[in-house]
């Protein structure tokens, strides 16, 4: 399962931050796309799970809440 990543909205840091804090670095890999990014998951069957969960996260860095 893939998320393409707009890095109008993110930057790489950010991504590999958010990738930590769901305990996901090492799990997830991040590939250039362009100027965007891929954030590719395992195949697993808590893929969508996971993706769901990292997108969460993003939203809550974005909005500023780091309560997860």
């Amino acid at each position: 399962m893939n998320l393409m990543i707009s890095s109008l909205e993110y930057d790489f840091h950010s991504l590999v931050k958010v990738a930590e804090m769901a305990g996901l670095a090492g799990v997830v890999s991040f590939h250039q796309a362009g100027d965007d990014y891929f954030v590719t998951f395992p195949d697993v069957a808590d893929a969508p799970k996971m993706a769901a969960d990292f997108r969460a996260r993003l939203r809550g860095l974005e909005n500023n809440i780091w309560n997860f």
